[in-house]
């Protein structure tokens, strides 16, 4: 794996060259999302994603902007979560011009317009409702009110409905300036690149107007476990969907290698203790999984699942007693090893495509000012040992479970 970074004109790039490939990607990431936002602002970052769509200085439709990305067939999307947002666009590698010419303008030339936007709450509106409809969204909405409170850090990225009909496209282009800057963002290319001189001139001609530096940060991140060991919300739904959660590790802490192979052992494919006993044995759901998250600010283990309300409490009984024998008894050598290579193989072909190594670098690069390349990923996988798994099993123990449910 090969990368490399440059500043121009201010703004942090990074070039990945894949020549085998036969596509190229052209991503613009910066440190912005839900985590920037006040309850009142909640849900506007992913509104601006939206509007970001709707027209342009260039090209001033929403059809305008479809239809020069249809012609050179390209993929373009756009994503917004807590801490990063991220625009691309996946092409053919000899429209690399066009698209950097179309992200200049939406990134520089967007326009807002007022009608567009009233239109688009709608839209987004829809959208909310969507989820809202979905038991597994609205058990995690729920969940993590209950496990980090109400806060900037677990709010939902899509916001509320009264927040969003409340914007307006002043309030769009303010957000945009304070963190939109050349300091905040980050240009990714990724694929197959033929002129990668030619690109950096170009991306100095496109950007240089951007404003230098952003005016504002995220609010500090306050927590503790909830004294509740559990709670529920009465959705009416058809089965009960619960998460289980307990602290974990951060993104600084090197036992992270060692929790992503204890979720893997525990829930983390078919395999697994979790799937294996209380799907494939029991037949008690039908899906259910454990994972790690290390943030900065937030570390969690977490179990989910969804079952039917006869067999709940019985579940919550089975899950419980698994979770108190891998404590007490540990993990088996076999089930460590194949944890691992389940990992690093997992991990070497999500960065296939030239979209997934430009999300693989850039977001660490964003949050960590530096790239662990796929080589140092498995290096710190395959260092791991069955007893530094098995030193963070304490993690699991019944005081630092909290567990919700919707049903």
């Amino acid at each position: 794996m090969h990368y490399e970074t440059k500043k121009i004109w201010g703004i942090d790039c990074i070039f990945a060259p894949m020549q085998e490939g036969n596509s190229l990607t052209i991503e613009i990431s910066m440190k912005a999302g839900s985590e920037y936002e006040t309850r009142a602002e909640a849900g506007i970052s992913h509104v601006l994603e939206h509007m970001f769509f709707k027209g342009w200085k260039q090209r001033a439709t929403p059809k305008a902007v479809a239809t020069e990305m249809d012609k050179i067939g390209a993929e373009f999307n756009a994503a917004t979560g807590g801490s990063l947002t991220s625009y691309y666009v996946k092409c053919a590698p000899q429209f690399a011009q066009i698209s950097l010419e179309l992200l200049s303008d939406m990134m520089l030339g967007a326009q807002f317009a007022t009608e567009e936007l009233e239109r688009e709450k709608g839209v987004i509106i829809q959208e909310l409702k969507m989820y809202e409809d979905n038991p597994m969204s609205v058990v995690g909405e729920k969940w993590s009110s209950f496990f980090f409170w109400e806060n900037s850090y677990w709010r939902p990225t899509i916001g509320y409905e009264e927040t969003i009909r409340s914007f307006t496209r002043e309030d769009l282009f303010a957000y945009k300036n304070a963190l939109y800057t050349k300091d905040n963002i980050l240009i990714t290319i990724a694929g197959k690149i033929q002129d990668q001189a030619f690109l950096e001139k170009h991306i100095e001609t496109l950007f240089s107007s951007l404003p230098a530096q952003k005016t504002r940060n995220k609010p500090e991140f306050k927590w503790q476990l909830p004294e509740k060991k559990s709670d529920f919300f009465e959705k009416g739904t058809e089965q009960n969907h619960v998460i289980i959660a307990m602290p974990g590790f951060t993104a600084f802490e090197e036992e992270r290698y060692a929790a992503r192979v204890l979720t893997t052992i525990l829930g983390g494919n078919m395999s697994s203790r979790l799937f294996q006993e209380i799907r494939e044995k029991l037949g008690l759901c039908y899906y259910i999984g454990a994972g790690h998250h290390a943030g900065f600010e937030y570390w969690i283990f977490t179990i989910r699942s969804g079952l039917s309300k006869e067999n709940f409490a019985f579940w919550m009984q089975e899950i419980y007693r698994l979770l108190d024998i891998i404590v007490q008894e540990g993990i088996t050598q076999e089930e460590f090893e194949n944890a691992k290579n389940y990992l690093k193989w997992s991990i070497q072909m999500g960065i296939e495509s030239s979209n997934e190594m430009a999300d693989f670098v850039s977001s660490q690069w964003l949050l960590h000012q530096k790239i662990q390349t796929l080589e140092d990923i498995l290096d710190h996988y395959e260092a791991v040992s069955k007893e530094q798994v098995e030193a963070i099993l304490p993690k699991l123990i019944n005081d630092q479970r909290r567990a919700f449910h919707i049903e």
